[in-house]
């Protein structure tokens, strides 16, 4: 007999995790290494291994707005403080994480809803950001002169040195 039986804590594992998002309605899939379940719209998963929670929502960008992705990752990462962003090899799709320590289910079931609560926040800091910086851009497309035009009235520009 393990005389430390009542202290022991039951470690966290995948299939314990899985009937936690079962009975929460995240209608999960399981997967061999991960959970995977939507999440605004977005793929996401979690990944539980050695006491460490990855959570990971999934989602895409168009590869000219890239630029504007990392400006408006950077106000994301410092307003939220818990979510990075990672650009994946193809420049077009994106992840955001959260991770946190956790060994047992019951600290699982506490930290995992305000887990993907952050994600989403930062999901949807980022999205109205990229909306800015968006509008932005066309302002400044449309501020440029058209010189269209010029072959019209047969008129041209000449540059002031």
């Amino acid at each position: 007999m393990n005389i430390d039986f009542p202290f022991r804590k039951q470690g966290l594992n995948i299939t314990g995790v899985f009937q936690y998002m079962m009975e929460n309605g995240y209608n999960p899939s399981f997967e061999y290494t991960h959970i995977q379940f939507e999440c605004d719209g977005n793929t996401s998963v979690v990944e539980c291994e050695d006491g460490f929670v990855t959570v990971r929502i999934f989602f895409s960008i168009e590869a000219d707005e890239y630029d504007l992705f990392i400006e408006a990752s950077n106000l994301m990462m410092t307003q939220t403080y818990s979510v990075k962003s990672v650009v994946l090899e193809d420049r077009e799709n994106i992840v955001f994480s959260c991770e946190f320590f956790c060994d047992n289910l019951k600290d699982f079931k506490s930290f995992f809803p305000r887990a993907v609560e952050c994600i989403v926040d930062g999901l949807n800091v980022h999205k109205s950001e990229m909306r800015k910086l968006l509008t932005a851009r066309k302002n400044d497309i449309k501020a440029i002169p058209d010189t269209t035009d010029d072959f019209v009235t047969g008129i041209t520009r000449k540059l002031l040195s």
